[in-house]
C-alpha cells in the first residue's frame, strides 16, 4: 500500500519491474481517496500520451475495509495502456468531483525494442472546431479559473485514449444506450440493451456514471429477436434491461458509464463499460459565453498554447484558418441571444363596463392533472363567468381535465394533431393541421394557447384572421425543446408564433427573458400568476387533517413530506428518492420516536415510475409512498407537514404558491420563476439535482416543523397574498384578452 497526495493506493498489477512488452498491457488496482473526498475519474500517462482507465470497480474486502460497508464508490481501478518504442515515463493521475486531476504516482519505464513508435497525433487545426465549445463552456461554468488550464484540460480530454468493456463469455450481450454520445434529461442518462448468462441466472443490473450513486436497471423485459442470433442462450427471450442513471453536472467529457451484473450466487461483475460524450436535451445545461470575439481570441490562444505543450502540430495555415471560421459560426450560431433588459409595460385591471360578446377558444397541450391544464381551466372559468363571454376547449391530448372543464360548462373537442407533428416541412405541417383542425372560426373572436406546445393554434388564429393570446410556461429554448418531437425545419414555426400572437403572457420574468429575442413586436407582456385564498381557507377550515389522512390511506401520526407533481423527470422526484436514502440513518438516529415519511403524489404508469418503485425496494425504503395523479390536489396540501418540489425546470409554479396558501413550510429548488416567487427567508431554496443540499434542507425544515417555527411558512403565505390573490391578478388577465380581442 502507498500513500500520496493524501490517498491511499496500490498498483498492484503491472509488467515485473515495469518493463513493458510491444502491445497492450494492463494495469490494475485500487485508490482510496477517504471519507469526504472521490475519485471520479483515472488516467495514466506515457510520456505525453494520456489513457483513460476505469475506476470504482468493486474490490470486495478493501471496500467494506474503508467504508464499513459495502460500496459505492467502489476502490478498484483498471487501465490498458500501449507504450511506444522509447517511453521513458508513467504517470498516474485522479481526478476529483471539482474536476481537478492530480497525480498520485509515477515511475520510469522501460518499452521493449520492437514496440510501435509513437504515433503521430493529429494536428491542432483538424481538432480545433470541437474544442472551442467544451472550452467555452468550462470558461461559463468556472470564469475565475485561467483559459490556459481550462484549455489543458479540453485537450488532455480530447487526446486521450478510452476504454470500452464489453461482456466476456459465459456473459453475452450489447449496450445499445449510449453509444458515443449520450442524451441528457434533467440529470439522467438514458439506458438500455440486453444480456443473459449460459450458466447463471441474473439476479439485479446496476449502471453506475458518478461515483457513488448506483442505479438500479429493469431488467428481464422481453426481447424476441435475440433468438434469431443466439438460439441456445438462455434467458435470451427476457434479457432487455432499461433505465436511467443519475450523472453529475460537473462530470468529465467524455463520460464513463459502467454496467454491473450481479448474480444468484452473490458475485457481481462489470457487464458494460462505455465512454461518451453527454448531450443535454433537457434541464439545466451549461451555456456558452455571451458572443464576444475577445472571449472567442482568447480561447483560441489558449488552445493553440495547450496544443504546443501537448506536442501537437499546428498544421497548415489555411486550415487553421477554416478550422477558426467554422468555430466562430457556430459560437455565433449557438451564443445565448443577447438580452435587451427591456420590462413589458404594465397591464391595468380596469375594463370599465366592457360586456360585450367575447366567444373564445382555449387551445391546451393536454388535459392532464397538471399544472398547466389547471391554470388555464382556472382563467377560462374566470372568463367564463363574465357578463358576454363564452368558451369552449379544444386539446390534441385527452384526460381527466376533460370532465372539469365540461361539469363548468365548457365543452371540449379533442383533436388528433400526430400527423403535423410528424411533419418533415413547414408546407407539410400546415396541410395537416388544416385537414385536422375543422374548428368554426366565424364563432371565434379570441384563441386562446395554452403553453408553447401550442404554437400551432396561433397559426391557425392567423390563417382565420382571429387575434391569439399566447401564454408561455417554458423556460427552456425553443430549438431544445422541441428537438425530441420536432423535425429542425418545424422549429422556425415554433419562434414565429411568438412574433405573429397579439399578445404572449409570461406568468415569470425568468421564463420571458429565455424568448426575449422574439419579442421584437413589442406584444410580450408580464402578468402575475394567482392563488385563490378565500377558497384555501375555507377548504382548510371545513376539512381535518387526520381523516383526509384516513381517506388516502396515510398515517394520521406520521409526518409527511409532500411532494406534488406529475411524476416525470422534470419534476426531478430521483433527486427526492435520493434525498430519502442519504437521510434514512440520521432522521432514524434525530428521531427515533418519529415516523417520517415521503410522499409524491403524482404518478402516472411508465419507465420511471417504474424506475423509482424498484430503486426505493433495493434500498429499502419502506417510508416512500407514491400514489396517483389526482383531481382532489387540496387533499393533500392540507394533509401535508412540509410541501417538497424537486423540479429542475419550472415557470411559475401553482404549487408553490398553494402551499404558501395553505401555510405549508416549503423545501424548493431555486430555478426559474420560483426565486420571484420566494425569498430565502421564506422557504429553504436548494440548487436542483443536488440530493444533499436537497436532504439538509430537508433537515433544516424537519428541525423547525417540530420545534414549532413557523416563521418561514408565514411569510412565504404573507407574500403569496399580497402579491398573487386571485382578486388582484385575474382581473388582469381578463383586461388583457378583452384587449387583445380588439386586434385583428
Amino acid at each position: 500500500m502507498l500513500e500520496n497526495a493524501g490517498w491511499q493506493f496500490d498498483v498492484e498489477v503491472h509488467p515485473a519491474d515495469w518493463r513493458f512488452p510491444a502491445g497492450p498491457s494492463w494495469l490494475a488496482g485500487w485508490i482510496f481517496a477517504g471519507e469526504n473526498r472521490l475519485v471520479t475519474d483515472l488516467r495514466a500517462w506515457i510520456d505525453g500520451r494520456p489513457f483513460l482507465g476505469l475506476p470504482g470497480l468493486p474490490k470486495p474486502g478493501l471496500d467494506e475495509k474503508f467504508l464499513h460497508r459495502p460500496g459505492p464508490p467502489y476502490a478498484g481501478w483498471v487501465i490498458q495502456v500501449t507504450p511506444h518504442r522509447g517511453a521513458a515515463l508513467l504517470r498516474l493521475e485522479a481526478r476529483d468531483p471539482r474536476g481537478v486531476w492530480t497525480e498520485f504516482f509515477r515511475t520510469p519505464i522501460i518499452v521493449a525494442a520492437d514496440a510501435p513508435e509513437c504515433p503521430p497525433p493529429a494536428p491542432f487545426s483538424a481538432r480545433l472546431t470541437e474544442l472551442v465549445p467544451p472550452l467555452l463552456r468550462l470558461h461559463t461554468q468556472r470564469p475565475r479559473t485561467p483559459f490556459a488550464t481550462l484549455a489543458d484540460e479540453v485537450v488532455s480530454a480530447a487526446l486521450a485514449v478510452p476504454l470500452n468493456s464489453l461482456p466476456n463469455p459465459p456473459f453475452h450481450g450489447a449496450l445499445e444506450e449510449p453509444r458515443d454520445t449520450g442524451w441528457l434529461r434533467y440529470g439522467r442518462l438514458s439506458v438500455s440493451g440486453w444480456l443473459a448468462h449460459r450458466t447463471g441466472i441474473i439476479k439485479r443490473i446496476t449502471a453506475l456514471a458518478d461515483a457513488v450513486q448506483e442505479s438500479p436497471l429493469l431488467h428481464g423485459i422481453a426481447r424476441p429477436d435475440i433468438g434469431t442470433i443466439f438460439a441456445d442462450l438462455p434467458g435470451r427471450e427476457h434479457s432487455q434491461f432499461v433505465g436511467h442513471v443519475d450523472l453529475p453536472a460537473n462530470q468529465s467529457a467524455p463520460a464513463l458509464l459502467k454496467v454491473f451484473a450481479e448474480l444468484e450466487n452473490g458475485e457481481k461483475h462489470l457487464a458494460f463499460a462505455q465512454r461518451f460524450t453527454p448531450r443535454v436535451i433537457a434541464g439545466a445545461d451549461t451555456p456558452l459565453p455571451p458572443l464576444s470575439k475577445l472571449t472567442f481570441a482568447k480561447a483560441l490562444w489558449a488552445l493553440r498554447g495547450s496544443a504546443q505543450r501537448h506536442g501537437l502540430p499546428m498544421g497548415a495555415r489555411d486550415a487553421l484558418v477554416v478550422a477558426a471560421k467554422s468555430a466562430w459560426s457556430a459560437y455565433r450560431t449557438e451564443a445565448p441571444a443577447k438580452v435587451r433588459h427591456r420590462r413589458p409595460p404594465p397591464v391595468s385591471a380596469d375594463t370599465g363596463n366592457d360586456n360585450s360578446l367575447l366567444r373564445v377558444l382555449v387551445v391546451t397541450h393536454n388535459l392532464n392533472f397538471e399544472g398547466a391544464p389547471w391554470f388555464i381551466f382556472e382563467l377560462a372559468r374566470h372568463l367564463h363567468t363574465q357578463p358576454g363571454i363564452s368558451v369552449r376547449v379544444l386539446s390534441p391530448q385527452n384526460g381527466p381535465m376533460r370532465r372539469v372543464f365540461e361539469g363548468a360548462g365548457m365543452p371540449v373537442e379533442v383533436v388528433d394533431l400526430s400527423a403535423a407533428f410528424a411533419a418533415a416541412s413547414p408546407k407539410e405541417f400546415h396541410a395537416a393541421l388544416r385537414a385536422t383542425v375543422k374548428t368554426d372560426w366565424s364563432q371565434v373572436d379570441l384563441l386562446v394557447a395554452n403553453t408553447m406546445v401550442s404554437f400551432w393554434a396561433v397559426h391557425l388564429a392567423r390563417a382565420a384572421q382571429k387575434p391569439a393570446l399566447l401564454y408561455v410556461h417554458e423556460s427552456s429554448a425553443v430549438r431544445r425543446f422541441f428537438e425530441p418531437v420536432l423535425k429542425p425545419a418545424l422549429f422556425p414555426l415554433v419562434e414565429e408564433a411568438f412574433r405573429g400572437a397579439a399578445r404572449v403572457v409570461f406568468t415569470a420574468d425568468s421564463s420571458r427573458m429565455v424568448f426575449d429575442y422574439l419579442g421584437d413586436g413589442g406584444n410580450f407582456h408580464l402578468l402575475p400568476s394567482w392563488v385563490d385564498v378565500a377558497r384555501i381557507d375555507a377548504f382548510a377550515a371545513a376539512h381535518d387533517r387526520a381523516a383526509l389522512r384516513h381517506k388516502h390511506g396515510l398515517d394520521p401520526a406520521a409526518t409527511l413530506l409532500v411532494n406534488i407533481g406529475s411524476i416525470c423527470e422534470r419534476k426531478g422526484q430521483h433527486i427526492y428518492l435520493r434525498a430519502a436514502e442519504l437521510l434514512r440513518p440520521e432522521l432514524h438516529y434525530t428521531y427515533p420516536e418519529k415516523k417520517i415519511q415521503f410522499v409524491m403524489v403524482g404518478a402516472r404508469p411508465g419507465l420511471y415510475l417504474d424506475s423509482l418503485k424498484q430503486e426505493a425496494e433495493l434500498h429499502g425504503l419502506d417510508n416512500v409512498v407514491f400514489l396517483p395523479e389526482t383531481g382532489e390536489i387540496y387533499d393533500f396540501y392540507r394533509l401535508a407537514d412540509i410541501f417538497v418540489c424537486t423540479s429542475f425546470e419550472e415557470s411559475f409554479p401553482r404549487v408553490l404558491l398553494e402551499s404558501a396558501a395553505f401555510r405549508l413550510p416549503i423545501v424548493s429548488t431555486n430555478v426559474n420563476g420560483i426565486a420571484e416567487m420566494l425569498a430565502p427567508d421564506e422557504a429553504w431554496l436548494t440548487a436542483p439535482g443536488d440530493r444533499y443540499q436537497l436532504a439538509e434542507a430537508v433537515k433544516a425544515a424537519l428541525a423547525a416543523h417540530f420545534t414549532g417555527d413557523t416563521g418561514r411558512a408565514e411569510r412565504a403565505r404573507a407574500a403569496i397574498v399580497r402579491r398573487y390573490h386571485a382578486g388582484n391578478s385575474l382581473p388582469r388577465h381578463l383586461a388583457l384578452a378583452r384587449e387583445a380581442a380588439r386586434r385583428t
